[in-house]
């Protein structure tokens, strides 16, 4: 077997590193993620003022766990990183009712075979401002603080044979938080975290995202992490609850 030699080696490894050695100048990309989180998830209409049934959609309508993708494009200037992301999320189930569930004004009897969808798009707008960076000889520090809005569109259905009904809510929800990462030999491998959230007028979401990840190749980054939601949308005539929590896979090219 040929033996690569040392200036080959030390060549591959810089250029392998080169996206990572963009601080403190600019860098753009693209990531993309496939999770597999659980869902915890109830949702309960009011009509006319009177509260209808509170439902669970894993165990009133067998609704099952679901696997998604995930997007995000970002761009770096120094300091201060702009970030837009996408996350459309589906469940269905499809179960004979146990009990009565009253939803929209609408009464979902015993016995009902009721078909369920939940549908929720997530769209993020993001800036993160590094109020401190370091860079020492093969390692980086960083510390920011992060101003969010997350655009929440879910829908909630429910059909039988006699009737469908369904309620949607819409919210744009400001977020706070925090960003913090560090990164070893000059950035092939890092560890990196997010943290967001913001409680209002009955509604909240909380938000966290931790991630390992390592360059194989130029401007590629393979990426593992942990993506926690915790969301409530109370809104005139629904409130619904969802909470995904679970790991996911990923990539990231940059340049």
């Amino acid at each position: 077997m040929r033996r690569l030699s040392l200036p080959v080696v030390a060549a591959f490894l810089v250029i392998s590193s080169a996206p990572a050695l963009a601080l403190p100048g600019f860098e753009a990309g693209v990531r993309g993620t496939y999770w597999f989180p659980d869902l915890s998830a109830t949702a309960q209409t009011t009509t006319a003022g009177v509260p209808e049934t509170k439902f669970d959609v894993k165990g009133d309508l067998g609704v099952g766990d679901e696997n998604f993708f995930s997007g995000e494009a970002f761009v770096r200037f120094g300091r201060v990183t702009l970030r837009l992301g996408y996350t459309p999320i589906r469940f269905d189930g499809n179960k004979t009712l146990t009990r009565t569930i009253e939803f929209g004004g609408e009464t979902f009897s015993v016995s009902d075979n009721v078909i369920s969808r939940l549908d929720v798009d997530m769209l993020d707008a993001e800036l993160q401002v590094d109020m401190l960076r370091h860079d020492l000889i093969a390692a980086s520090f960083y510390l920011g603080l992060i101003g969010k809005v997350k655009y929440v569109d879910g829908e909630v259905e429910l059909t039988s044979s006699a009737l469908t009904e369904r309620r949607d809510f819409k919210a744009p929800i400001p977020m706070i938080g925090l960003a913090a990462g560090a990164g070893f030999a000059n950035n092939l491998v890092r560890a990196d975290a997010r943290v967001t959230g913001m409680a209002y007028s009955g509604n909240h979401l909380y938000e966290a995202d931790v991630f390992a990840s390592f360059v194989p190749l130029p401007f590629l980054r393979v990426q593992g992490g942990y993506r926690y939601i915790d969301l409530k949308v109370d809104e005139d005539d629904i409130v619904a609850d969802l909470e995904l929590k679970g790991p996911y896979i990923g990539a990231q090219l940059s340049f």
